[in-house]
């Protein structure tokens, strides 16, 4: 996790200090997002599983290198999650705000890092337990191919930290 946080973040500032191409999709301007995921979840919670994830962003990018997003996404569409298993908590739902910082590669392409912070909605397995919400520190590597100035395609990799959730996500952005 460590690592990762590391990566994120030096890719924030190499993205402040790299050159910007007044190329599709790299222009100041807002954006809302959509995409699907993979959700892996760690094994410390009542099952180690694989849901789809969906999730829905809009943001600002302030220069061809920074941008800002508030975002809110599933993790779990299992109904039956917790059903025969051990007491504990899972991760349901999640939502939050995140600075990202982009390297354009050429006119088309470009990595991005994300760095931020969010709630975790977890939810008991038992009737007898409360859900909870946490705070969870967010941090994620992508890749994105700009198509023209409004629409573009990503591939990105995010790791929800206190959760343990892991998700590889595809998504979609229009810019306005």
């Amino acid at each position: 996790m460590r690592h990762t946080f590391l990566s994120a973040a030096a890719l924030a500032l190499l993205a402040a200090s790299a050159p910007s191409f007044a190329a599709p999709g790299f222009e100041p301007g807002v954006y809302v997002g959509i995409d699907t995921a993979r959700a892996s979840v760690s094994s410390k919670y009542a099952d180690n599983s694989n849901d789809i994830s969906l999730g829905a962003n809009t943001g600002y990018q302030f220069t061809p290198n920074f941008g800002f997003e508030v975002y809110t996404r599933s993790l779990s569409f299992n109904p039956f999650r917790g059903f025969l298993a051990d007491a504990g908590y899972y991760p349901d739902s999640h939502y939050g705000i995140a600075a990202l910082g982009t390297v354009p590669l050429d006119a088309r392409f470009s990595l991005y890092g994300r760095a931020g912070v969010g709630r975790t909605t977890m939810k008991s397995t038992r009737v007898s337990m409360a859900d909870r919400t946490d705070t969870d520190p967010v941090v994620g590597l992508g890749v994105r191919y700009a198509f023209n100035r409004s629409f573009s395609l990503s591939l990105e990799g995010t790791y929800l930290s206190k959760s343990e959730v892991s998700l590889i996500s595809f998504g979609a952005r229009y810019q306005f």
